[in-house]
């Protein structure tokens, strides 16, 4: 049986993160079918069989299992996040797969803050975020926006 621990991320605002910020690296793995198979399983997502089906990826010409883009991507986006701290919001993210990841492969999950700035009473980052493998291959670039409270913003009426 698996232990399970959650983390819940501290509360952070703009002014913690600094334009040229860096997320400590996060490595994950080595990688396993196993991840692909609960991850595909949690969201119901099986329609690419070459991610779970080691018979079938061989028979596409793979050299095994691939694990999917969207499943690196979720890895990618839960680290950032949590960097980010629990105030704040996403408002935009995107990342592309460059390169596969395999079963036994290492992920080592970048962040760093682009650009930071305060509009209509909040605070707004840039963040360019990628996983590279231990090979050096950056496998999924990516970004996103998220909304941050301000140190000493006043709160909303009502909220």
């Amino acid at each position: 049986m698996y232990k399970v621990e959650t983390k819940a991320p501290g509360a952070k605002v703009l002014e913690d993160f600094p334009e040229g910020a860096e997320m400590p690296v996060v490595a994950k793995g080595p990688m396993r079918a196993g991840h692909q198979v609960r991850w595909a399983g949690a969201c119901d997502n099986y329609a690419s069989e070459f991610h779970h089906d080691e018979k079938e990826a061989k028979e596409k010409g793979l050299p095994g299992l691939l694990l999917s883009g969207p499943f690196m991507a979720s890895y990618m986006l839960t680290e950032v996040t949590h960097w980010l701290g629990s105030g704040a919001r996403v408002m935009s993210f995107w990342d592309r797969n460059t390169g596969p990841t395999m079963p036994h492969d290492m992920a080592y999950i970048h962040a760093r803050i682009k650009r930071a700035w305060a509009e209509g009473g909040d605070g707004l980052v840039e963040v360019d975020c990628h996983i590279v493998n231990q090979d050096g291959r950056i496998t999924t670039p990516g970004g996103l926006v998220a909304r941050l409270p301000l140190r000493n913003a006043t709160p909303a009426a009502g909220g």
